[in-house]
């Protein structure tokens, strides 16, 4: 009897050691906290003056932010802003720039007959590679060019090529526009909106070799069939020339588009100390006030990058040196807590004055985590807001190895088991087994006594 007990009361320590030690979870996570709710983007900031100009957009390369805005989605006229849609398609899908060539047919020159619009003196039956076709619709805005290059990629028909362009709009995003040529001259239902012309010419910033092409301002288009010799044609971006008052050096491309109905537009990238932005500005008239010039899309593109340059720049959110919070850490020797990094760097345009501070950070972290871990292991996240606008997110990592402390993991997981619900259940059942072993015992001792006086009796 007394083995029994032994071995009831053994068995009975042995489950609750190991009931403890399964059921309990190493690690209990935070509810995450919520990030606050956004809405459509809208411009971060305001320009504090007026435009003569009917839609306009900045947008930081680096981080996405819609620094300024104006009727972004309003559909308008591109005229020659078109060009730079013909020349990603013609991009994208000619293999060989160099090696592949276009013959200049009758056709082309009869689409643009009586326009009086630009070319690069490309003349019937000359032949060109796709490059330098590129360079005439990027510099001097060739609608000719851009002619010869829907008549190659749309194999003769120019109605397939403006298919083809208007699916790749909407694979860029630009869901608001409808391109029914490929130079820009004005026919009906032909339209797009600034923003998604920012989406078009952020593509063509990063095609390969594009932004190549958009900065030159002079080249030298090859003798030919109907030029006895070689000749140049030179950007009409007047802000990449230094000797135009309207230069500027953070001006990168891209491309201007002009007609009497749809005013003066520009598409480009402009990048100073580092940082690089795309605007987009359509629908620019010469006002006599806001704007004097005779190139409105070029005073109104110097007028807003003045004043943001003056007044913004990109700021750091984190540095990855430097941890951003900690959590507890279970079951490492020397240590309780784990600071926590971040994987990446976050950026955000702010003013100049703007403090130190100005982020909001939204964790979604554990409360506590187990050792091992190992340095770069992702314990979590954290977003950076302005104003409820979120700006970016990162993971957070740690920064060392740390070992798991065996001792210390026992020591620590008898604690939590001395403290848990579990325990105190397995306590409660166990208590209960032993008492029904004891008064089982007691009932069996009993009906022994009994068995032995009437064993005695009997004889």
């Amino acid at each position: 009897m007394k083995k029994m007990k032994k071995k009831f009361i053994l068995f009975s320590m042995i489950f609750l050691l190991i009931f403890s030690t399964t059921v309990l979870p190493l690690n209990t996570f935070a509810e995450s906290e919520k990030a606050p709710a956004t809405s459509k983007v809208t411009a971060r900031y305001e320009l504090p003056f007026e435009l003569n100009v009917a839609s306009y957009i900045l947008v930081s390369l680096d981080t996405g932010e819609v620094i300024f805005e104006k009727n972004s989605d309003k559909p308008l006229i591109p005229a020659s802003l078109t060009k730079l849609l013909t020349s990603y398609v013609a991009m994208k899908y000619t293999e060989d720039l160099d090696g592949t060539t276009v013959t200049a047919r009758q056709t082309v020159f009869d689409e643009i007959y009586g326009y009086n619009g630009s070319t690069a003196d490309i003349r019937k039956g000359e032949t060109l590679s796709m490059r330098q076709l590129l360079y005439a619709m990027l510099l001097p805005s060739a609608n000719e060019a851009a002619g010869m290059v829907a008549d190659h990629i749309g194999k003769g028909s120019k109605s397939n090529f403006y298919m083809l362009m208007n699916t790749e709009a909407k694979k860029l995003g630009a869901l608001n526009t409808n391109f029914t040529n490929a130079h820009g001259l004005f026919t009906d239902n032909h339209y797009t909106t600034a923003y998604d012309m920012y989406l078009i010419g952020k593509a063509c910033y990063e095609m390969p070799g594009f932004m190549d092409i958009a900065t030159t301002t002079m080249y030298q288009m090859p003798a030919n069939t109907r030029h006895d010799a070689p000749y140049n044609i030179l950007t009409t971006i007047k802000m990449q020339n230094k000797s135009s008052p309207f230069y500027r050096s953070y001006v990168k491309g891209l491309k201007t588009g002009s007609l009497p109905e749809a005013g003066s537009n520009f598409v480009t990238v402009c990048q100073k100390n580092g940082e690089s932005y795309l605007l987009v500005v359509m629908g620019a008239f010469t006002d006599g006030s806001t704007l004097t010039s005779e190139s409105p899309h070029f005073e109104a593109t110097a007028k807003i990058m003045d004043y943001f340059f003056g007044e913004f720049s990109l700021k750091p959110a984190n540095s990855l040196d430097a941890p951003v919070t900690e959590v507890k850490l279970k079951y490492a020797k020397d240590t309780d807590s784990l600071l926590l990094y971040p994987k990446e760097a976050v950026y955000s345009v702010l003013p100049n004055s703007a403090e130190e501070n100005s982020f909001q950070k939204i964790y979604n972290i554990p409360k506590e985590v187990s050792a091992p871990v190992k340095a770069g292991d992702s314990i979590g996240t954290v977003s950076y807001y302005i104003a409820d606008s979120l700006v970016g997110t990162t993971d957070l990592v740690c920064a060392e190895d740390y070992d798991r402390d065996f001792i210390i993991f026992l020591i620590e997981k008898f604690k939590e088991a001395l403290h848990s619900l579990y325990f105190k259940v397995v306590i409660i059942v166990t208590l209960v087994l032993i008492l029904s072993f004891i008064i089982f015992q007691i009932y069996l001792g009993k009906k022994y006594e009994k068995m032995q006086k009437i064993h005695r009796r009997t004889k």
